[in-house]
């Protein structure tokens, strides 16, 4: 078989008719992975499938208005996708807030522990809960500034909880003195 097929690896002309060979003899021999049950639909008959569907609509709405019903279906389709990527939308902002107080809070709580540690004084508290009060207060609504800021406040936030975590996580330093 390895001469006919012009060696091991050797990719020859005959190799095309020997893969297809290998397919038929799978199939014929009851390999379930080529059973008739798993082979992919016949694109010939989904055409034929699609052409029948298009002709029982045009006769449920009329002829001369398929056309009108098809574009007032994309319509009222794009009407509720954009309703829905509103819906999300909203709900993506209220979870980047929820984010960004949650992320806000764990900061201060490490910092405290920080203080009470020994390892750092209250400066950088002061300056990011400053910084992130400047930044949330009267952000309300879903205007786009009201959106930059708590995205601003979201990655100050962040970035704070993950130096005040770095610095709970690392071993304490020389005394200071």
């Amino acid at each position: 078989m390895a001469a006919r097929c012009g060696g091991a690896g050797a990719a020859t002309s005959d190799d095309g008719a020997h893969r297809a060979g290998a397919l038929i003899w799978a199939e014929m021999s009851g390999d379930p992975r080529f059973s008739p049950e798993r082979r992919r639909p016949d694109a010939v008959a989904l055409v034929w499938l699609a052409g029948a569907a298009l002709a029982v609509l045009a006769y449920a709405v009329g002829p001369d208005r398929v056309v009108a019903v098809t574009f007032d279906a994309f319509h009222w389709a794009s009407f509720y996708l954009d309703q829905l990527v509103h819906n999300l939308t909203t709900a993506t902002l209220e979870a980047l807030r929820a984010a960004a107080i949650g992320l806000f809070a764990v900061f201060v709580g490490l910092s405290l522990l920080a203080i009470r540690r020994g390892a750092q004084g209250p400066g950088g508290l002061i300056v990011v809960a400053i910084i992130f009060l400047l930044l949330v207060w009267g952000a309300e609504g879903t205007n786009p500034a009201a959106n930059l800021r708590w995205a601003l406040a979201l990655l100050l936030a962040a970035l704070a909880a993950l130096g005040a975590t770095r610095r709970m996580t690392s071993p304490p330093g020389p005394p200071r003195g």
